[in-house]
């Protein structure tokens, strides 16, 4: 067998933008995940699950895309101090917001959670309930049949969701 050197084109690095390009890049993602969560926060308070359902791919994105922003915006971090004081301000705004209306949507997601699992809950002891209430044949030694409460009966139901 024969090794051979493969030379391969190197990678072109993407160009470098300046702090200010990447402080506004973050803003539009922290505006359009903003928005988004309004509108998950909305479906989930009409438990409008279908809309919920639509809103993920997007939510996805947008999480990948923010993270992947403020990593970026680490190898900046002597350089942020410079940036011009409305911009700072507006990233600091901006920030509160998100962190307010990110507060928000993981609230609205917790009492969805919450009222979902009550509901499967109460559906379950309904079912249980429905069972063991029900008269039930049997039939005595002698073949003769006979009607009674089936406490005896199973009602084992799996309960994970």
């Amino acid at each position: 067998m024969q090794n051979e050197n493969v030379k391969t084109a190197p990678e072109k690095e993407a160009p470098r933008l300046s702090v200010r390009a990447q402080v506004q890049e973050i803003l539009a993602v922290m505006l359009a995940f903003s928005n988004l969560l309004v509108k998950e926060t909305a479906a989930l308070r009409k438990a409008d699950f279908k809309t919920v359902d639509t809103l993920q791919a997007d939510k996805k994105l947008f999480a990948r895309q923010y993270e992947e922003k403020i990593a970026r915006l680490a190898d900046y971090r002597a350089e942020l101090p410079n940036i011009d004081v409305s911009l700072s301000t507006r990233l600091r705004k901006e920030r509160l917001r998100f962190n307010e209306i990110l507060d928000e949507n993981m609230q609205a997601l917790d009492l969805a959670q919450n009222s979902t699992k009550r509901l499967i809950s109460r559906i379950l002891e309904v079912a249980c309930q429905s069972v063991t209430d029900q008269k039930q044949t049997n039939y005595n030694n002698t073949g003769k049949a006979m009607a009674y409460k089936s406490a005896t009966l199973s009602t084992s139901i799996d309960q994970r969701l």
